[in-house]
């Protein structure tokens, strides 16, 4: 991330968003508040990604473990 604010601010709260805090947020330009929401969403479509291919392991094991008790 490239921006106004120093890397180590930004890491104390960009990197989890429980430590966004209210007052900091209020500080910060346009821009800086764009990309820390663009950085979010693909957070979140990360994370959405994952938990869909672990849904679908979860299926796979059920059939597994289903095929095995009928064996």
């Amino acid at each position: 991330m490239t921006s106004v604010i120093g890397e180590a601010e930004y890491s104390s709260y960009g990197k989890e968003a429980a430590t966004l805090d209210r007052e900091i947020l209020k500080q910060l330009a346009i821009e800086e508040l764009v990309e820390i929401i663009i950085d979010q969403g693909k957070s979140i479509e990360n994370l959405t990604n994952r938990v869909v291919e672990l849904e679908k392991e979860i299926e796979k094991l059920k059939v597994s473990r289903d095929l095995e008790t009928i064996t």
